[in-house]
């Protein structure tokens, strides 16, 4: 069928979104392959064809996706233009391993899908790959990321292993043999992932190319609802997210770090809803190439002042141990479980930043080190147009939560609380690792005049837990400070 016949806006769609250019449009039509290709589900799917015919580049794309972010004034087209090109990038590498429409028809045509499964495996998959189609890998995929329920497969399974010989038989078998390898040897993986995930100080260092991670944390990206909070995993948040991906991997690459590629997201799950402030507490696994990680992010209005009733939402970066201690210790009425009493949350926050900002004054190289960072950061904003930062969260004490009830101290007046600190570290930065680091730790509040401060021993208490939070970011993961 000619596609022109069959999806006249495919590749138009990605010319009128400027994606692509006048010329490379014309160089699709020019080629020999277009008149026969099938119809096509959508311009990702176009755009994809287009990398793998060498008509477009991965890097001319990301070029025209960050022209089209920097417009001014800003392009009603971006924001789609971004989805497409994270969606066609996807389909790439999926192309990579041989997951195509052509392996995804072999497995109908095979009797090993049903044809509304291959339907929606088509809308989720490459027209053709830089490798021949391999219909075991893609049925594999397909269990794993969804199109193919478990317990489908595993009837099939049984049905493949009871018929008797006969020409396709062999075929069938090897097909779901090997795909049951790949299912196998994915579950393993994610097992082995979540036990290690379940160790009391895992954090998961990851490689130098990721260190872009860092600016995950920082970013907010807009949702419009008008049906409250979306849920954490919604197809709204989930493309809010994919869309974060590609951004964090633009960014990667417009600053040399060619091999970080597109991280990808599953398990989105909530942890707990903050019922007085509208915001979801939320978890994911993120994983790029063999190296796993869980990442966290919140949902609720983008201002506290919204004059139209919260109806315009961001997903905004956090720490998964922040998320954790705040959304996942709530009573039943949504609100905090621990709240630093009898000192109150904003007092005890108040007082811990101002210990830290006393220790900063106190060393010239810590200032100094802050300083650099300051630079980085600024360097960060003037050289790309994807970072939108949150000036809360580029504060050395970038978030604070208490993590279970404040005790009375052993001198009857002070109070010694446990807490998480998300804390920018400068001196991290410097080496080109992932800055932000969450402290744990026990620290004691004095009363003077009224007011809440710091105990004498501060200082050593957050160099302790910013010695052993550094440890660990740097993959000593069995980190225990000297007892005191």
């Amino acid at each position: 069928m000619n596609t022109a016949a069959a999806n006249p806006d495919a590749f138009l769609a990605l010319l009128s979104c400027g994606l692509i250019t006048d010329a490379q449009h014309d160089a699709v039509l020019a080629h020999p392959e277009t008149a026969t290709l099938p119809p096509i589900p959508g311009p990702a799917h176009a755009l994809a064809w287009m990398c793998v015919k060498g008509l477009v580049t991965q890097e001319e794309i990301d070029a025209a996706v960050e022209r089209l972010e920097e417009a001014s004034p800003p392009l009603a087209t971006a924001d789609d233009a971004a989805e497409v090109a994270y969606d066609a990038e996807e389909f790439v590498e999926l192309g990579d391993r041989g997951i195509t429409h052509e392996a995804v028809n072999a497995l109908f045509n095979n009797g090993l899908v049903d044809a509304e499964t291959r339907d929606m495996a088509l809308e989720e998959t490459p027209l053709v790959g830089s490798v021949p189609a391999a219909p075991a890998a893609t049925l594999a995929w397909m269990v794993i990321e969804g199109p193919l329920d478990k317990e489908l497969f595993e009837a099939t399974r049984a049905e493949v292993a009871a018929e008797p010989a006969f020409a396709m038989a062999a075929d069938r078998a090897r097909i779901v043999a090997e795909a049951q390898e790949e299912i196998a040897a994915d579950e393993k993986a994610v097992g082995a992932w979540r036990a290690t995930a379940q160790g009391k100080r895992r954090r998961g260092a990851w490689t130098s190319g990721l260190v872009t991670l860092a600016i995950v944390g920082g970013l907010g990206w807009y949702l419009f609802t008008p049906a409250g909070v979306p849920a954490c995993n919604t197809d709204a948040t989930r493309k809010t997210l994919q869309g974060l991906m590609l951004r964090v991997s633009i960014d990667a690459r417009t600053q040399g770090l060619r091999e970080v590629g597109i991280p990808t997201l599953s398990g989105l799950r909530e942890v707990g809803y903050r019922k007085d402030e509208r915001i979801r507490g939320c978890m994911a696994t993120m994983t790029r190439g063999d190296e796993t990680r869980s990442i966290a992010y919140t949902i609720g209005p983008a201002s506290a002042k919204n004059d139209n009733d919260g109806d315009e939402m961001t997903v905004r970066g956090a720490d998964p141990v922040i998320v954790e201690a705040r959304f996942g210790n709530l009573d039943t009425k949504g609100k905090p479980l621990y709240n630093a009493e009898p000192i109150g949350r904003a007092a005890a926050e108040k007082a811990f930043r101002d210990g830290v900002t006393a220790l900063q004054s106190s060393s010239p190289a810590a200032a100094m080190l802050q300083r650099q960072l300051e630079r980085q950061r600024a360097r960060q904003r003037s050289t790309t147009g994807l970072v939108v930062t949150d000036a809360d969260r580029e504060r050395e004490i970038a978030d604070f939560e208490p993590t279970g009830p404040c005790r009375v101290h052993e001198d009857g007046a002070s109070r010694v609380c446990p807490l998480v600190v998300e804390y920018n570290d400068s001196l991290l930065a410097t080496i080109g690792r992932t800055q932000s680091l969450p402290l744990t730790g026990e620290f004691t509040f004095v009363q003077d005049n009224g007011n809440w401060r710091m105990s004498d021993d501060f200082a050593k208490r957050f160099t302790r837990a910013v010695t052993e939070a550094r440890l660990i970011g740097l993959g000593v993961t069995d980190a225990v400070a000297a007892p005191e």
